[in-house]
């Protein structure tokens, strides 16, 4: 049997301290299309959650609202998952 791997989940401050970092690491913008993203807009996953996706500055990217549903929910989508995990590919030097 494989072993369940247990992942980064956060809650209260301390998610919110991380989802701050994130938005003043992408400087406050989408990394998408580079627009402007309110504060307390959550970061997206990438992985997505559902997909190992963790709670952790390596997997989470600031979307503007519209992109953020794109990714979740059309067919473009695939080609802003490709374009934030390059970006946090070359943030963290990890293997995509």
């Amino acid at each position: 049997m494989i072993p369940k791997i247990k992942r980064i989940r956060l809650k209260g401050k301390a998610l919110s301290k991380l989802c701050e970092e994130v938005y003043n690491r992408d400087s406050g913008l989408c990394v998408y299309c580079s627009h402007y993203v309110e504060p307390g807009v959550k970061p997206h996953h990438e992985p997505l959650k559902s997909q190992g996706g963790q709670d952790r500055l390596e997997d989470m990217a600031m979307l503007c609202n519209d992109c953020h549903s794109l990714r979740h929910n059309s067919v473009k989508g695939i080609v802003i998952g490709q374009k934030v995990r390059s970006y946090l590919s070359a943030k963290y030097d990890r293997q995509e």
